[in-house]
């Protein structure tokens, strides 16, 4: 069902931000997709967090300015990866896309290609779709709706389908298991679990979800942390809650896996709860408006 979220700034004239999620056959793989117009002469910065989930934008209008530990790059229509740390996107106005949101086995099975290669890492859209890719821009330019771009993005990503990757069921046990618990003590605890040594579940990890175990422990504990905080408990009960060993482990991740302490970032997000207008995953916080001096 498609929804509309209204964009966060009063001022904020003439924006759409649509949120659908796919066809049914799709659920496994894709969470949702999410259109979005921005009004010209609105520059923003974003930052966006470690989130546990792949993006692939596709930009029908304007371009992005993204800054990844290095000098800024532009960018239109690309896929991001997993990160283990916080990309800030910059833009001047007059934006106009889809961001289509993948959980990372849902990425391997559409795209068949290993997802280290995606990690900490952006890749034009016509290196995962060829040919493809332009002329799927085109299409989605000129189509009449949202609902029509959406169908028409169904209909691309369930034919990438016929020749994505496998996944292994211990490796979607192991994910999930991680997910459940992510202190740092579960990691070796949940290798043996699923009867493979250690070695190899990094190994398969690589290939189809793109960070190691540890990695996506860290992404875990992270994203329970901010959902924890958005819920207004202190800083020891968001480390004892959230997987910490203790407050200062917690701090210390949270500083290097997005730029900020957790009491700066709590300062800039004012307290808006996972799922709103700033998320763009419902349920996961994993990007946050910037003033000029963050």
């Amino acid at each position: 069902m498609v929804s509309i979220v209204r964009a966060p700034e009063p001022a904020a004239g003439g924006a759409e931000s649509i949120r659908s999620r796919p066809g049914a056959a799709l659920r496994g793989q894709i969470i949702a997709y999410h259109g979005y117009r921005l009004p010209e002469g609105r520059p923003r910065s974003r930052l966006e967090v470690p989130d546990g989930v792949v993006t692939v934008v596709i930009a029908l209008a304007g371009g992005l300015s993204l800054t990844a530990g290095g000098p800024p790059q532009g960018a239109s229509s690309f896929l991001s990866g997993l990160r283990t740390t916080a990309t800030r996107g910059e833009h001047g106005g007059g934006l106009h896309g889809i961001e289509v949101t993948f959980s990372p086995l849902g990425a391997y099975r559409t795209f068949g290609i290993p997802m280290r290669y995606f990690t900490e890492a952006f890749v034009d859209l016509s290196d995962l779709l060829g040919r493809t890719a332009a002329v799927l821009v085109e299409q989605l330019r000129q189509a009449d709706s949202w609902v029509d771009r959406f169908a028409l993005l169904d209909s691309v990503f369930l034919s990438c389908g016929d020749k994505g990757g496998t996944v292994s069921p211990e490796v979607r046990e192991a994910l999930r298991r991680l997910h459940a618990d992510s202190r740092p003590e579960a990691l070796s605890r949940i290798s043996g679990e699923v009867g493979w040594s250690p070695r190899h579940l990094r190994a398969r990890f690589g290939q189809q979800v793109g960070l190691a175990p540890k990695a996506v422990a860290r992404v875990a504990r992270l994203q329970r942390a901010l959902r924890l905080q958005s819920l207004g408990l202190d800083g020891a009960e968001v480390a004892a809650f959230g997987g910490f060993h203790d407050q200062a482990h917690c701090i210390r991740e949270f500083k290097a896996m997005t730029g900020l302490t957790p009491s700066r970032f709590a300062a800039h997000r004012g307290g808006l709860p996972p799922g709103s207008a700033l998320d763009r995953v419902a349920g996961r916080v994993t990007s946050l408006l910037l003033p000029d001096d963050a």
